[in-house]
């Protein structure tokens, strides 16, 4: 069975151009624009992964990582951070508050790729 990723990034091209390079590595993906609109898609599927932008609308990245800390739902599932920040306080923070990995962006696929194997490797598949 695929691994189910839930992407949530705020720019369609960039959201359109990462789901088609997860589908092209057989993962299913379900897309969201905001860090609100991703909780809830988060609890209705239950993604092996999520993989976040952290500066959005509504609700940002930090924030759902606090949000999902206190869910019994969604605080076992891996979240990487996708950020244009490369400050190491931004890193650090992304860290301490939960998250499995940090990308910034610009980025190679294969560079968010193996990120992505070494977070799957902590989750069991269904």
């Amino acid at each position: 069975m695929n691994r189910k990723i839930l992407l949530i990034e705020d720019k369609p091209g960039l959201s359109e151009t990462l789901k088609s390079l997860l589908e092209l590595h057989r993962y299913d993906v379900i897309t969201a624009v905001n860090g609100d609109e991703g909780a809830r898609l988060a609890r209705s599927h239950r993604p092996d992964l999520i993989i976040s932008d952290i500066y959005m609308p509504v609700l940002n990245g930090y924030d759902m990582l606090e949000l999902f800390k206190k869910d019994e739902q969604l605080k076992h599932i891996p979240v990487i951070m996708l950020s244009a920040k490369t400050e190491i306080d931004e890193i650090n923070l992304a860290m301490k508050k939960g998250a499995a990995g940090y990308v910034t962006k610009p980025f190679l696929f294969k560079n968010l790729h193996a990120v992505i194997r070494k977070a799957l490797k902590s989750v069991p598949s269904h």
